[in-house]
């Protein structure tokens, strides 16, 4: 059946008329679940394309918070990644989370972004299998084992550019 006009016609009003309906839908609270396009304008690691501006930098909503710490710790265990990470974070198959130097960036958003999206030759994606609350209270566990009694609250450990992930 061929192609006519009709039929690009009558697409393209729908592709409109979707877009404009998701235009006009709800938000979701962007404290608790960053939008795709916060989410793209994070930098992962210590290189990425330049940027025009500085992106939004996106906080975690549970830091600080022992409750999310806890329940951080149960998703660790029950989501095997003490598998890859070790118990404490200490490493094995996958790189260790208790140290100062993280491959793909130790900032909130980042580590957000590495458990959501996986990461290249192992770190499997998260994305299906977990909510954004539950993503963000894992990002709130893993960022105390980088932590020493000593270090001061919401200091990301440091990005390293390596070339083995």
């Amino acid at each position: 059946m061929p192609i006519r006009p009709i039929h690009l016609l009558l697409a393209a009003a729908a592709c409109l008329a979707l877009t404009q309906a998701a235009a006009q839908g709800e938000r979701p609270n962007l404290n608790q679940e960053p939008s795709p396009e916060q989410l793209l304008q994070q930098p992962v690691g210590g290189t990425h394309i330049p940027q025009r501006e500085k992106p939004q930098e996106l906080h975690n909503p549970y830091e600080g918070n022992s409750d999310a710490v806890a329940e951080g710790e149960k998703l660790f265990h029950h989501m095997n990644c003490i598998g890859c990470h070790a118990p404490q974070g200490g490493g094995g198959i996958g790189p260790p989370l208790s140290d100062k130097v993280w491959i793909y960036g130790g900032h909130p958003a980042q580590i957000y972004l590495s458990i959501m999206q996986g990461r290249p030759n192992g770190m499997p994606s998260f994305a299906r299998a977990l909510t954004s609350d539950q993503i963000w209270k894992l990002v709130t566990y893993v960022q105390t084992l980088s932590q020493s009694p000593k270090d001061t609250v919401g200091k990301p450990p440091q990005t390293m550019q390596s070339g083995k992930p």
